[in-house]
């Protein structure tokens, strides 16, 4: 079914939305879900929370792009849900994936008159993946969006793991600089 119809579907408030997008998107959040959390039964809730969340936020909002929309809602809920869980909760892998970052983004505890918001930074960091090349791009979307491991980007784009952690750190920094060179940055 196409995105149109399934998001048609919403709006007729119709049941079966959300059977069609666990169809159609189902595999791809729990991918997305399962590299943050780490755990099939959080994983599970988290999916569910995700179909309710569409189910609530269609309508009024009519999404452009589906796939994006519901991955967006999934990684919300997977980072609301490990936050939850509590520090003590986290894989190692989660803890050094959001530190990797820190370094980058503004403090969201920082003075809210002296950072953009976060729409701002979303803008900022489009144009920064516009600018580099595709494999980079890519590289930093698994790892940072898709919350994948070092090992397992390596070993989707064929690439050894020192090069893979070569990029990321080449391309945290150049965030870095671009996101003061906005005035966003830390």
């Amino acid at each position: 079914m196409e995105d149109t119809e399934i998001i048609d579907l919403y709006f007729a408030r119709s049941e079966d939305a959300i059977r069609e997008t666990a169809d159609k998107y189902g595999a791809y959040l729990h991918t997305i879900a399962y590299h943050i959390l780490h755990r099939e039964e959080d994983t599970e809730e988290v999916l569910s929370d995700t179909y309710l969340g569409t189910w609530n936020a269609i309508p009024p909002e009519k999404p452009r792009v589906l796939r994006h929309f519901l991955s967006r809602i999934t990684r919300n809920l997977s980072f609301k849900r490990l936050e939850y869980l509590g520090a003590a909760c986290r894989s190692a892998e989660t803890v050094e994936l959001l530190s990797e970052l820190e370094a980058c983004l503004p403090d969201p505890r920082a003075d809210i008159e002296r950072h953009l918001d976060a729409q701002t930074v979303s803008q900022v960091l489009n144009r920064f993946l516009g600018s580099v090349n595709a494999l980079e791009a890519a590289v930093f979307v698994s790892r940072y969006y898709y919350a994948m491991t070092v090992k397992d980007v390596a070993e989707k784009y064929a690439l050894p793991e020192r090069r893979v952690k070569y990029i990321l750190k080449c391309l945290r920094e150049e965030l870095r600089k671009r996101l003061m060179k906005e005035g966003i940055g830390v």
